[in-house]
């Protein structure tokens, strides 16, 4: 498969008080010019303190013709076959191009921000119903769907769905394996050291699944790219400044390589791959050839769809394409080689 990558939307302000008001402008910006770029898509999260993923595609799909628009919608925010009807319109509005995330809920503070209030083993039950009301309304059928379970019940559901294709869905790797494997179009892995997230991938390409329908595999990383390895660290530093902890000691979590010329690097897990405390996001850092060599390896271990976590400025995303892709076009790692900012 070829690896496609997502830019993410600055939509979650810093401390959680954005001002909603000054950014719409930009977010067209980028999402342009991530366009012209020849990205491959991108990424609208959504939670508490974001603005809404759905409203925010909506905008997006006037002022863009080719990108994907993967939407993050939390399970707790609509009712199944509101959201339903809600992704057939962006999917008619915007020439399919959409892609649903539903994130899980127990990560972070979802749901009870947004006011539920189940137990592990209640959420798990509820998605299952939500996702199997999904997969319904989705489908392309005639008529009305009636649903009588535990935490909905629905009557002629659906009635006026149009027979659109159902847009490609993507799970967390922290819900059940079960769940994954029966609904999941492409399951997102969390920020983790490569043997952790070829063992994942594995793992989950043994559950049971029909053979029609292959699992594709995600992970989000930050991206600081540099003219010279030496610049690369260098910004990586003065970005990652204000989230430094002490240097790790012999006895950390995650295995880190033994490095003295920059402090980060003493956070650098992998070749050109820093994490600053398990559990927080991946950050690549390196030269366009070396950025383009560990993503490389990264697809080769199953990855094929990176979500970039990047700055959000259009002066990135061009010299992201202009530096990077064509790199990865020519180790055929793309799709077709692309059109990228001159």
């Amino acid at each position: 498969m070829a690896l496609e990558f997502s830019w993410q939307m600055p939509l979650c302000g810093p401390g959680g008080a954005p001002d909603w008001a000054a950014r719409p402008g930009q977010w067209i910006q980028l999402a342009q010019a991530v366009e012209y770029a020849g990205i491959d898509g991108l990424w609208i999260p959504g939670g508490a303190r974001c603005a809404d993923s759905l409203g925010v595609a909506a905008a997006l799909c006037a002022h863009t013709r080719r990108v994907r628009l993967t939407v993050s919608v939390p399970p707790e925010v609509m009712l199944p076959a509101a959201l339903a009807s809600t992704l057939q319109s962006l999917q008619s509005i915007s020439a399919n191009r959409v892609r649903l995330h539903l994130p899980d809920s127990e990560q972070g503070s979802l749901r009870s921000a947004f006011g539920e209030w189940l137990n592990r083993d209640q959420r798990n039950e509820r998605i299952g119903e939500y996702l199997e009301i999904l997969d319904q309304l989705l489908a392309e059928a005639d008529g009305g769907f009636n649903y009588s379970g535990r935490y909905f019940q629905l009557e002629n559901a659906g009635f006026a769905r149009r027979p659109l294709p159902a847009p490609a869905l993507i799970l967390d790797d922290s819900q059940s394996g079960a769940l994954i494997a029966r609904h999941a179009d492409v399951c997102l892995l969390r920020s983790a050291p490569p043997n952790w997230l070829r063992q994942e991938i594995e793992r989950l390409r043994g559950s049971e699944r029909a053979a029609a329908r292959p699992l594709g595999f995600a992970c989000a990383f930050g991206l600081v790219l540099g003219d010279t390895e030496a610049l690369a660290w260098e910004a990586a530093s003065r970005q990652l400044a204000a989230d430094l902890a002490p240097l790790p000691t012999p006895g950390a979590a995650v295995p880190r390589l033994p490095r003295d010329s920059q402090p980060l690097r003493h956070f650098e897990i992998h070749p050109n791959l820093v994490q600053l405390q398990p559990g927080q996001p991946l950050y690549l850092v390196g030269t366009p050839h070396q950025l383009a060599t560990r993503l490389q390896e990264l697809h080769g271990l199953g990855l094929e769809h990176i979500v970039i976590q990047g700055q959000p400025a259009v002066s990135e995303v061009l010299r992201f394409a202009e530096r990077l892709l064509p790199l990865l076009d020519d180790q055929g790692l793309r799709k077709e080689p692309c059109q990228h900012a001159q």
